[in-house]
């Protein structure tokens, strides 16, 4: 399945290193709207809900996001069975 474009562009910004709230809501929003119920972005929402750049542990920080997004990318552009 390819990314759509709404979820490319958000998850673009967070890679290019934005790391405000501002972007984390954007991504959020595309993975809620663009794909409900998909188990292949529970993780990344699950960063997502814990996100809060410089505050340390038990939130996620903004490499711990980029992590996450990589391999939610990784498992849109290569789905179970691909390959």
């Amino acid at each position: 399945m390819i990314p759509t474009p709404r979820f490319e562009a958000a998850a673009r910004r967070v890679l290019q290193g934005d790391e405000s709230r501002e972007a984390a809501s954007l991504l959020e929003g595309a993975v809620i709207d663009d794909y409900p119920g998909d188990e292949r972005l529970d993780d990344l929402l699950y960063t997502l809900s814990m996100y809060s750049p410089g505050t340390g542990a038990p939130y996620c920080d903004a490499e711990e996001l980029r992590e996450a997004l990589g391999r939610a990318l990784s498992d849109l552009h290569n789905p179970p069975g691909d390959g």
